[in-house]
């Protein structure tokens, strides 16, 4: 998976994790306020977004254009848990909008400097 090309890489240490729990609270901030500038500007140059069913969104470019297209979303995020260890961090919450309410669970990896290096989500469904 392109996600555990980030595996290799030096783990930050506790400090730099806190950086990227903040980064990742102010990214659900963003999304539900459309600022799709702010929202890009918290991954790495190289980082990946992982969504069920869609393609991988690879590098802060296509990240950009990526929300921007989802823009007209109306649903935000409701942030339950946020899990973090060293170089991960992970969020467990609701997407709340248009009378619909899903559960999600999003894995980040957090590079050296604090950014944002991948993003993969999970929906709560029941199986078939």
């Amino acid at each position: 998976m392109a996600a555990d090309r980030w595996q290799g890489r030096h783990q930050p240490g506790v400090a730099v994790t806190a950086v990227g729990v903040e980064h990742v609270r102010l990214s659900y901030e963003y999304l539900d306020q459309r600022d799709i500038d702010g929202y890009a500007s918290l991954f790495d140059a190289d980082a990946v977004l992982q969504r069920p069913g869609e393609r991988e969104v690879r590098g802060r470019d296509e990240i950009e254009a990526y929300q921007a297209r989802r823009q007209h979303r109306s649903a935000t995020h409701v942030v339950d848990e946020v899990i973090a260890a060293e170089g991960r961090v992970a969020v467990v919450g609701r997407l709340v909008g248009a009378g619909v309410e899903t559960g999600f669970a999003d894995i980040f990896a957090i590079g050296e400097h604090g950014l944002l290096c991948s993003k993969r989500t999970f929906f709560f469904i029941a199986p078939a």
